[in-house]
């Protein structure tokens, strides 16, 4: 296989025809294509087969007759979330960060909880969805990749000795001043959307429980804050039985935010891992 692969990266590129025919039926547009090699290339060496999807040859405004309709649903699959990977991927490709600063980057968005890791992908949370929505709102233009693409070269020349710094800062601040300065009078504030746990809150006996995100982390609060002041921590359950004393397992968090599973009868239990047993 290997000796396949590296002979085959030396041999000529294959040649495929493709064609593709517009049927067109009282509005209704259907479309045909069809693909053939013709020439395999490394295709030979690879081992590679490649089927022919041959149409017949027809004319343009040529009548044709519709011997059989299938009507068949088909649904897209959504983008998956990205992973550590996908992510410093993703960010290479447009040009943004570099290798030493992938991993701040990584531990910022985490930290400051506008996302959680969830089976190794990133989720965005409704404090994450919630800033977003502002500042891509409020800041178009330093939110656009083009930007940070151009920000980040312009510090490369200025680490090199090609540009001076002042005159970069102040081009930038030039307009950005102006873009928070706007904002601060003008903009609406953004509500970050909060989950009910459906019960009521035993203080005020008014208001809702609701989960919120805090500094460390989610909790539960009144729905009726800052009149009623209630807050409790949040236990969330993880669906599964304790291995060593048989109480309910729980998610739990690191300081960075990293998630873990551990005993709900900690300090007594100090069960604890980091996938569900």
């Amino acid at each position: 296989m290997i000796w396949k692969r590296a002979v085959a990266t030396q041999a000529a590129h294959a040649r495929l025809e493709s064609n593709s025919v517009e049927l067109m039926n009282k509005g209704a547009m259907f479309k045909a294509s069809g693909l053939r090699v013709v020439f395999d290339g490394f295709y030979r060496i690879s081992g590679e087969k490649h089927e022919d999807q041959v149409l017949p040859e027809l004319k343009i405004g040529e009548k044709l007759k519709a011997l059989k309709i299938n009507i068949t649903e088909t649904e897209t699959s959504p983008m998956p979330r990205y992973s550590d990977a996908s992510l410093v991927a993703s960010l290479e490709k447009q040009g943004i960060g570099r290798p030493s600063t992938y991993a701040p980057i990584i531990t910022t968005i985490i930290a400051r909880q506008y996302v959680e890791k969830d089976e190794g992908r990133f989720k965005p949370t409704s404090l994450g969805m919630a800033t977003n929505e502002f500042l891509t709102k409020n800041f178009p233009k330093i939110l656009s990749l083009p930007f940070t693409a151009e920000m980040e070269t312009g510090l490369d020349k200025v680490a090199l000795g090609k540009m001076d710094w002042r005159k970069m800062m102040k081009d930038f601040w030039k307009t950005f001043k102006i873009d928070l300065k706007n904002v601060e009078v003008n903009a609406d504030r953004v509500k970050v959307q909060v989950e009910s746990t459906g019960e009521k809150c035993p203080t005020c006996k008014e208001g809702d429980l609701v989960i919120r995100v805090g500094k460390f982390g989610k909790f539960v609060s009144c729905s009726r804050f800052p009149d009623c002041k209630y807050t409790a921590p949040l236990r969330e359950n993880a669906g599964f039985l304790c291995p060593l004393c048989g109480n309910e397992g729980v998610v739990k968090r690191t300081k960075s935010g990293k998630k873990f599973f551990g005993c709900s009868n900690y300090p007594a239990c100090k069960w604890a891992g980091w996938k569900k047993p």
